[in-house]
């Protein structure tokens, strides 16, 4: 199976928007839908700050993309270093990019986002003491993260860019259809001149993924202003109802090697439903170990992946790539499958040690538009959240 990478276009083919939000020296804040190249264009803005010589950082919020963005920098980096040496270059990939709660722990203390506006702006003041000032800092995935980061992030460095999408507000830190307007108002209260870009295409999904998408979240307006059709055609998705947990796993394996030369993501609700899917593709030869054949590996993650596997992904991420929900933003996809989902009611009760529940519509919204070409949504029966669907559709 392939390795899997972040989907990073030449910058020669970033589109108007996407230079336009590029090309400014400022400030600023990118938000757009999925598959809109928010990421793209905050990566490119780092590397350009890397070729500069500048010191930064970038943060994602979540593992799983950080080690996605991480291989593809590793993979291309010929082409996207220019002349930098491979010591400068493991530095960076190593040394400035990270999740933000992760890094803020290991150079500060814990981040308390319940707390007040001084008190985080205490805590980013010790690290300025200490370290000095960033010259440009980096937020992907920005909606993740509370607003007293972005009213306290000029702390840190004069320069701060954002990408965020407030259909994917998983954490609650900003209200319905609010987290773009927050995130902004809280940038251009301390700089005036922070400019604010939409990207509004959609260059990821078929028209039939979008749609089935926006069946997961008829409650909300934005999702359902978005208009489908200038996205291409493609196949109907694939939603298979009545399959027990075995039936399930013969069909993922099947899909699996039928789709050899494809990035595959398989989507689950829960952490423990991982090593179902882990065990039984070990079962049938496949393996995530560092030494594993190229057309028998896979990889996984979630916050209680072994530690020897997370050796390996900081390394290599290959396909299929098993991980939640709630770690896949971010992330694309050519083939996304969803089993288990009879637990769909169970993940939209539960709640998390923070009070949220596992799993919202946001959550099946962002998975679906993972995919670019083909997703399969497989369950032993049919949840309410799947009751828009028919046999007929």
């Amino acid at each position: 199976m392939p390795d899997f990478r972040f989907s990073l276009p030449q910058i020669t083919a970033l589109t108007d928007d996407q230079q336009v939000a590029y090309y400014p020296r400022t400030s600023i804040l990118v938000s757009g839908g999925p598959g809109s190249g928010k990421t793209v264009v905050t990566i490119y803005r780092f590397l350009r700050a890397v070729l500069e010589e500048n010191n930064i950082m970038l943060f994602t919020f979540n593992n799983a993309l950080m080690y996605a963005i991480k291989g593809t920098l590793r993979a291309r980096s010929e082409e996207l270093f220019g002349e930098l040496d491979e010591g400068k270059i493991n530095t960076v990939i190593d040394e400035q990019l990270g999740t933000f709660f992760q890094w803020h722990k290991d150079n500060i203390g814990y981040y308390d986002a319940n707390a007040d506006h001084e008190i985080a702006k205490a805590n980013f003041t010790r690290y300025y003491d200490k370290y000095g000032r960033l010259d440009e800092l980096f937020f992907d995935e920005g909606q993740d993260l509370p607003r007293t980061v972005y009213g306290n992030a000029f702390v840190l460095s004069d320069t701060v860019s954002v990408g965020a999408d407030r259909a994917q507000n998983y954490q609650g830190y900003y209200g319905d259809d609010e987290a773009e307007d927050e995130i902004y108002g809280q940038l251009k209260k301390i700089k005036a001149d922070t400019d604010w870009q939409i990207l509004a295409s959609n260059f990821r999904n078929t028209r039939e993924i979008f749609e089935l998408a926006q069946k997961f979240v008829p409650e909300d307006p934005r999702v359902q202003r978005m208009k489908t059709d200038q996205l291409r055609r493609g196949n109907t998705p694939d939603i298979r109802i009545g399959l027990n947990q075995a039936d399930q796993l013969d069909l993922i394996l099947k899909i699996i090697e039928a789709n050899q030369a494809s990035n595959i993501g398989i989507l689950v609700h829960f952490a423990n439903e991982i090593p179902t899917i882990k065990d039984f593709l070990e079962r049938k030869g496949y393996s995530c170990a560092a030494d594993a054949a190229p057309d028998k590996s896979f990889s996984y993650y979630s916050h209680r992946i072994q530690p020897q596997d997370e050796t390996v992904l900081m390394d290599r991420v290959s396909s299929p790539f098993i991980t939640t929900f709630d770690s896949c933003k971010g992330l694309e996809f050519d083939v996304v499958i969803m089993p288990f989902f009879e637990e769909s009611p169970a993940a939209t009760r539960k709640r998390t040690k923070s009070g949220r529940v596992y799993v919202t519509p946001n959550h099946y919204y962002v998975a679906v538009t993972r995919a670019r070409n083909e997703i399969y949504i497989l369950s032993a029966n049919q949840p309410p959240s799947l009751s828009f669907h028919t046999a007929a559709n």
